[in-house]
């Protein structure tokens, strides 16, 4: 679908037959329904006095995009999609309590030593013997398989299933990776992030992972295929259970919260003095210090959109952006002005957008400048 028909239906200047093209694509995923509501929303907050020619971006945005390759049904509109929230994030990336500046200062950045991530990880097998796994490198084994930019496990027959060995994917800064585990549940980790589990599962047993560190989401296989076995996700102190369901868990080594967001289904947040329940829309903020745990209602697609291939910055401190850029470009931020650290930003990025970019958008608003020495960004 073009991106017009977007523009004409937020100023409600469909034809029929626009109407028609944009009602079959609203309504054929919660994804797209999601994207529109997002760039609606950013297009009602933009400024009048941001004098922006949106047919020369789109134009522009769309020579320097690469569509990843199709693995999944949503991936028939990332290219769209990406574009779309490209010319968004420079419309409406401004700090809500300054004017905008209309006058682009690109950041200088060397972009021979900072790189946009990608797929790639370290498979540690049964043995403790490590596999390096990356885009354009294929690996195969009696019972996985990797194509470079995700792993699958298959299915064992009962005989193999008597001894439960595990194996590790370990995700570096500047990298993602896809699994599908043997039981068919689906996992997607985050750059710095590492997940533990069985090479099989035992039908009837809880199936039980554990993520390590870092941030992924997860698509569970039902219980109801597993002679009711349940599914646990075990974090530090934490555990989530569920039956079958989609959810996001981010608990990186640094962060002094570990977040639960819950997209469809139930699950059980459980600690060793409270158990609680989450609906969708809604998300477990468990504090290991003070070992309780809050639930509060959040805007999922934020929280899950670097599953996406986004980033989704909705009043978020700047230090708070710089810790999530890092991850992804593999860099290091040093803030030089502390006062700067606490400043709230909007934005939606694609993670295929060159680091300069961002920081260009950034430094637009006055509120920030950077230095770059290398793979260091030195706050000003």
């Amino acid at each position: 679908m073009e991106f017009k028909i977007i523009l004409k239906k937020i100023n409600s200047t469909l034809n029929e037959e626009e109407e028609a093209i944009f009602k079959e694509w609203y309504d054929e995923s919660s994804i797209h329904r999601a994207y529109f509501k997002q760039v609606e929303e950013n297009f009602q907050e933009a400024p009048e006095t941001l004098d922006i020619d949106i047919k020369n971006s789109w134009r522009q945005l769309q020579k320097r995009i690469t569509p990843r390759k199709k693995w999944y049904s949503y991936w028939r509109y990332a290219a769209a999609a990406a574009v779309i929230l490209l010319v968004a994030s420079t419309l409406f990336f401004i700090d809500k309590q300054q004017s905008s500046n209309t006058n682009f200062v690109p950041a200088t950045v060397d972009n021979t030593t900072i790189e946009i991530g990608t797929d790639k990880a370290t498979l540690t097998l049964e043995d403790g013997s490590n596999v390096v796994l990356e885009k354009g490198k294929s690996y195969e084994a009696d019972h996985l398989k990797s194509n470079g930019e995700k792993l699958i496990y298959k299915t064992l027959p009962e005989s193999n299933k008597n001894e439960v060995a595990y194996n590790v994917l370990t995700i570096p800064r500047g990298g993602q990776f896809f699994i599908e585990l043997s039981d068919g549940t689906k996992v997607w980790l985050n750059s710095e992030s590492q997940l533990r589990y069985p090479v099989a599962f035992v039908d009837g047993v809880s199936r039980k992972v554990e993520l390590v560190y870092g941030e992924a989401y997860f698509e569970v296989s039902h219980s109801t295929e597993h002679q009711g076995a349940n599914f646990v996700v075990a974090t530090q102190d934490q555990e989530v259970t569920v039956l079958g369901t989609e959810f996001n868990i981010k608990a990186y080594k640094e962060d002094a919260f570990i977040a639960t967001t819950l997209v469809e289904g139930k699950v059980l947040v459980n600690n060793e003095n409270t158990t609680s329940q989450l609906s969708p829309g809604h998300q477990a903020m468990y504090d290991a210090g003070a070992n309780t745990i809050d639930i509060i209602p959040v805007d999922v697609y934020n929280e899950i959109s670097w599953k996406n291939g986004f980033f989704s910055f909705k009043n978020k401190s700047l230090k708070d952006i710089m810790t999530v850029l890092s991850r992804w470009y593999d860099i290091k931020v040093v803030f030089k002005n502390q006062n700067v650290e606490n400043k709230t930003f909007n934005g939606v990025f694609s993670k295929k957008q060159e680091l300069s970019d961002i920081l260009s958008i950034i430094e637009n608003t006055n509120e920030a400048k950077f230095e770059i020495n290398g793979k260091i960004i030195i706050m000003k």
